[in-house]
């Protein structure tokens, strides 16, 4: 084989194993999860199935999945499993668990026979990710004039402008809530007023123990005491 043959051949199953692992990729970002509390229940949706279980160990399957109806409610999937009308609807609309201190994107409703249960759907962290400017800390606004941001990036690191330095560190979202490790910092010297409100911000991160969604360009960062730090995009 000669080296332009060789070479043709790698690079055509560079671009095959691209598309395959793009298409993997996919696949996952399709995937959706919901549950709901009293009673207990959890739902699945791939690209191939929805599965429905409930605490009680009833399970229902769904295979293939129905094509989606926009409707004012939401996104619909209506079917019949086991036997009984099984529609799930899908809103765009933030949720907030009823047993957990956790905001979830999704509203979902879903209709099982004779029964309606209603639920949250998504990952909370997407409501989380992004660049944020740090709207109050501990209820008071920012000095006029500066700039405190934080910004959550998906790999679970977290960074910003504390208002005079940089900083950065990490978090963990479990079902436990949000933690955010102790951050490291650049080491300027600014006007005292800047360095006290930089000193707040950082001692506030320390005391978050959850946080709270008011909508998905605007959420808070809460701790035992309440809103520690308000943020928005």
């Amino acid at each position: 084989m000669s080296m332009t043959a060789l070479t043709r051949r790698i690079l055509g199953m560079s671009a095959a194993f691209a598309l395959s692992f793009s298409a993997i990729e996919a696949a996952q970002a399709e995937s959706f999860s919901a549950r709901g509390n009293e009673p207990g229940w959890h739902l699945e949706m791939t690209e191939k199935a929805i599965t429905f279980r409930t605490q009680e160990g009833e399970t229902l399957s769904v295979e293939p999945v129905p094509a989606a109806q926009e409707t004012e409610a939401g996104r619909t999937y209506s079917a019949v499993a086991g036997g009984k009308p099984f529609t799930l609807t899908v809103a765009d609309r933030i949720c907030a668990d009823t047993m957990a201190d956790m905001p979830f994107p999704k509203t979902v409703s879903l209709v099982v026979g004779e029964r309606t249960l209603s639920g949250c759907g998504g990952d909370p962290a997407s409501l989380l990710h992004g660049d944020w400017k740090v709207d109050a800390i501990g209820g008071k606004a920012p000095v006029e004039k500066s700039e405190p941001t934080l910004a959550f990036a998906p790999d679970g690191s977290m960074h910003g402008n504390g208002s005079c330095n940089r900083f950065f560190g990490g978090f963990t979202l479990s079902g436990e809530g949000l933690k955010l490790s102790q951050v490291g910092a650049s080491m300027m010297l600014c006007d005292q007023p800047l360095m006290d409100q930089e000193h707040a911000l950082l001692a506030a991160f320390g005391d978050v123990t959850h946080f709270d969604a008011v909508s998905p360009t605007q959420i808070r960062l809460m701790g035992a005491s309440g809103v520690l730090v308000s943020l928005r995009k």
